[in-house]
């Protein structure tokens, strides 16, 4: 009997991945994963996703006995030009000999996973290819190209299955790197309509921002230390229930942007100048996303040293909240550095101070 995929998946060697060159392409890559995800989940699959985990992407179904997985190598570019089959069995030259070239490290994904599951790789580009459309399957190229891959792979890897060119695809997203952030709004305006339906109010892009961040926090963890499949599950991957569970959470949670008409009034009487006001207000929604999220866990610590300090020094009014907090930054995010910038700050503080009061 063969072992479940995710066992079998946990004592695969990781491979080296390069990752995305810019930041531009490596939030491509996730919100193109998230997009996957959004596609999935208006379907009604009960998926699995890890991110940076053999793979630029792994999609596993079904989430608790995962039999088929798919992995997913993400690639863009700014031009529009099409990509060439070359570009993937091109082997770049190293110290020793030459390196992988993408569709061989792909082809490793197929190792190490037994028989009774469905694997596939799929390469995934931006713009269009010059050598098949935009969902197709290696094994059905056209005659001379098949024959180019063969002869690359089995020169390349100590053994060529040539079967597994039938579980190869090729998947053109047809959304430039421009257009993707707009993309993702829309798709995640389709889930909320399955979701809570017409008329929802609910404030979508602080939802899209705390998926955003967890799907970051996912990515940036080492997948060496993981050592079961627990593990896996809770350190690298999200799932359905994750989705649906976090717009409830938003559509229930009543924090909101304080008012800040009211709130620069009073800070401009207080001697606050126009040009930190703005810089201020431009952090408030990022802040209340943060606030509101129930995945930060960092967030959540700024916020409990931050009413703390409410309660401890019971300032009479914001103006003095906001001085007391920013004369103890440096106490108040030990330990929490992304959240220390000062305008940002301040805008965290302010919504603790409006929810407190």
């Amino acid at each position: 009997m063969s072992q479940q995929l995710l066992e079998e998946m946990l004592k695969k060697p990781q491979r080296e991945t390069a990752g995305a060159d810019t930041n531009l392409r490596f939030d491509y890559q996730k919100n193109w994963a998230f997009c996957e995800m959004i596609k999935r989940h208006l379907e009604g699959a009960d998926y699995l996703v890890a991110f940076e985990y053999h793979d630029d992407v792994v999609f596993m179904e079904p989430d608790e006995d995962p039999q088929k997985v798919d992995f997913y190598q993400v690639k863009t570019k700014k031009s529009s030009s099409n990509v060439t089959l070359g570009f993937y069995l091109a082997r770049a030259k190293a110290k020793e000999g030459r390196k992988p070239s993408i569709l061989g490290k792909m082809y490793e994904n197929f190792d190490g996973i037994g028989a009774g599951h469905k694997v596939r790789t799929v390469l995934v580009s931006n713009v269009q290819f010059s050598f098949c459309g935009s969902n197709s399957c290696a094994a059905d190229l056209k005659e001379s190209d098949v024959k180019k891959i063969k002869e690359k792979l089995t020169d390349e890897l100590p053994v060529f299955d040539e079967d597994r060119l039938n579980n190869v695809y090729f998947l053109t997203t047809g959304v430039s790197l421009d257009a993707m952030r707009s993309f993702l709004m829309g798709e995640v305006s389709e889930l909320f309509k399955m979701e809570l339906g017409e008329g929802h109010g609910v404030n979508m892009h602080a939802w899209t921002r705390l998926v955003q961040d967890e799907i970051n926090r996912k990515n940036n963890i080492d997948s060496e230390g993981i050592s079961s499949t627990n593990d896996l599950k809770l350190t690298k991957c999200v799932n359905r229930k994750f989705l649906t569970d976090t717009i409830q959470l938003v559509a229930n949670n009543k924090t909101r942007a304080p008012d800040m008409t009211l709130v620069n009034a009073e800070l401009k009487d207080a001697g606050w100048t126009a040009v930190d006001l703005m810089k201020m207000g431009k952090k408030i929604s990022n802040a209340v996303s943060d606030y509101t999220n129930p995945t930060n866990g960092d967030a959540e610590q700024l916020k409990q040293r931050l009413e703390h300090l409410f309660h401890s020094e019971a300032p009479p009014a914001l103006p003095d909240f906001l001085t007391i907090a920013l004369s103890k930054v440096d106490t108040v995010t030990e330990g929490l550095s992304l959240y220390n910038e000062k305008f940002y700050f301040l805008a965290f503080a302010v919504i603790v101070f409006n929810e407190e009061i």
